[in-house]
């Protein structure tokens, strides 16, 4: 995979993720309200998130992945991906600060990222999944294009189950 270009939306930069983004994105995944329709816990220490860019950072090298934090006003405010990037196919997943909700801005960097899928990696399919009782997240997804699949329940960190949507979109 070529190197991931930086994207842009109406009021978002997207840039590739780096290890200094770690500290912004540990604000948001140590917090309650953030992870809540998350199938982990939140994180309590910055060296697990630390471990998770690396990890990202490796897997983005051997072409499993794109990754980019989500910049507003020069600020970190979210993080979107492409993920499983294989035959043609790749799961969109996306996260933000919550006092960012309900503006439109996850929208607005998922058109970005679908964009770049389809045009520049020749993608022909995204999926992504979502809890149930996450409508915003769901809303997200079906005003870019995806449809609804099917819904069943699955297993979480620390032994939970919750229902989740599937979704998908083809190009």
């Amino acid at each position: 995979m070529a190197r991931i270009p930086i994207l842009k939306s109406a009021r978002l930069t997207l840039r590739p993720q780096d290890e200094s983004d770690a500290p912004a994105l540990f604000a948001i995944l140590s917090d309650a309200r953030a992870m809540q329709y998350w199938n982990r816990s939140t994180i309590s220490r910055l060296k697990v998130v630390e471990d998770l860019v690396r990890e990202q950072q490796d897997a983005m090298a051997q072409g499993l992945c794109c990754y980019w934090t989500l910049m507003r006003e020069g600020k970190a405010v979210g993080s979107i991906d492409l993920s499983l990037i294989q035959s043609g196919s790749a799961e969109l997943g996306f996260l933000l600060r919550p006092d960012c909700w309900d503006q439109g801005l996850a929208s607005e960097a998922a058109a970005a990222v679908i964009t770049y899928g389809f045009d520049s990696l020749g993608l022909t399919r995204l999926a992504a999944a979502v809890q149930t009782a996450n409508r915003a997240a769901a809303r997200v997804l079906e005003k870019n294009g995806f449809a609804w699949i099917e819904s069943r329940p699955v297993a979480l960190a620390g032994g939970q189950r919750a229902q989740c949507g599937f979704y998908l979109r083809r190009r």
